[in-house]
C-alpha cells in the first residue's frame, strides 16, 4: 500500500460534497422554514384585516334605532360586529384565526360636528372604528429563529350611513 502524502490528502476532493451539504443544509432548514412561518404571518394578517373591515362596514350600515343614529348604542348590532370580525357570520361561526376572540375587538364610534354640513347628511357624523391586536399562539417558529412572536392587529374606520 503506497503512502499518500499531505498534499495528496489536502487535494482530494472524494468527501467535499457531504462536508458542503452538512454545513449548507441547517441554514437552507431555517430559511425554508422561516418563509414558510411568514407566509402564515401574512396569511394570517390579511384574513384579521378582512375579518377587522367586514365588523366597520356592518356596523356602518346598522340602523341604530334611536333620535341620535348613533350605532354603537345598539348593543346587540356591536355583539354581532365582533363576532363577523372574528368568525365572518352575526353569531357561532368558528374564528378565522386560531386564536382570536371576540374580546379582542374593540368598536368605537367616535362623533364628529357636521353644523356647517360640510359632508352630506346629519349635524352629528359618527365614525365606526374596529380594532383588534393579539399574539396568535399557532406562530411558534419566531421563537426557534430567536425572534418574539408577532402580534396580529387591525383597525378599520368607517363613516356611519346607516341602513340603505
Amino acid at each position: 500500500m503506497r503512502k499518500r502524502s499531505i498534499t495528496s490528502v489536502w487535494n482530494d476532493t472524494g468527501g467535499s460534497v457531504l462536508i458542503e451539504a452538512t454545513l449548507v443544509t441547517p441554514f437552507l432548514f431555517t430559511l425554508m422554514f422561516g418563509l414558510f412561518e411568514f407566509s402564515w404571518y401574512f396569511h394570517k394578517q390579511q384574513l384579521v384585516e378582512s375579518g377587522i373591515r367586514d365588523a366597520a362596514r356592518y356596523l356602518a350600515r346598522v340602523n341604530a334605532g334611536n333620535e341620535d343614529g348613533n350605532p354603537c348604542s345598539d348593543a346587540t348590532s356591536v355583539a354581532q360586529a365582533q363576532n363577523i370580525a372574528v368568525t365572518g357570520v352575526t353569531s357561532g361561526g368558528t374564528p378565522r384565526v386560531p386564536g382570536w376572540s371576540v374580546g379582542n375587538v374593540t368598536i368605537s364610534c367616535p362623533s364628529f360636528d357636521n353644523t356647517g354640513l360640510s359632508y352630506a347628511g346629519a349635524t352629528t357624523i359618527y365614525r365606526v372604528t374596529a380594532t383588534t391586536s393579539f399574539t396568535d399562539p399557532a406562530l411558534g417558529f419566531f421563537t426557534l429563529l430567536g425572534l418574539s412572536t408577532p402580534n396580529l392587529s387591525a383597525s378599520h374606520s368607517e363613516r356611519s350611513i346607516g341602513p340603505g
